[in-house]
């Protein structure tokens, strides 16, 4: 059991540091695309002359800023949850289901990052349309994201089992014996 603590600490240590810079940088990628979705408006609108990368570059900030948030979320537990079906049945049953849950997540989340590492690899083959780039500067937010993402739910199963042990434990701790009753 404390060996399991300690791998949990430190991957929650890894995972404090990642998604620290994941949110800032998903922040800044929302201001970007802020500043060049309203310098677009104004060249179209203002100026009548259209800037023909402004559109793409947005298009890819809002990829990356969607694949750094996903983590940072998943970790804060602010997704869509099942707290009206967990929110009735006893601790432990539920924290069986999280497990459960977290295993099938896992799951998705590896094929995911294998599916979308590939899928990056092969934008490397092409290029963007308004800018001198490759696709797969757009296409590397999603492995990166996916990696991220299976850090933290390895982190939150871990967590959870050591919650179920110590609930079960609490559990036979607290129930007396036929000796002691």
């Amino acid at each position: 059991m404390s060996l399991l603590i300690k791998i949990t600490r430190v991957l929650s240590a890894i995972n404090n540091v990642i998604l620290f810079v994941f949110k800032y940088l998903a922040l800044s990628a929302v201001a970007a695309m802020t500043v060049i979705i309203i310098v677009q408006v104004c060249f179209r609108y203002v100026l009548n002359n259209s800037l023909p990368w402004s559109e793409e570059l947005a298009r890819y900030l809002m990829v990356w800023m969607t694949f750094l948030a996903l983590p940072v979320v998943s970790r804060l537990q602010q997704h869509a949850a099942l707290e009206i079906i967990l929110g009735n049945i006893s601790a432990y049953a539920c924290g069986l289901i999280k497990l459960f849950l977290y295993l099938i997540i896992g799951i998705v989340i590896y094929y995911a990052f294998d599916r979308s590492y590939d899928f990056a690899a092969k934008g490397t083959r092409s290029l963007a349309a308004a800018l001198p780039i490759t696709k797969a500067w757009s296409y590397t937010a999603m492995p990166v994201g996916f990696f991220a993402m299976g850090l933290v739910y390895i982190e939150l199963f871990l967590q959870q089992v050591i919650d179920l042990i110590s609930m079960k434990n609490n559990t036979n701790q607290s129930t007396p014996t036929t000796d002691e009753a």
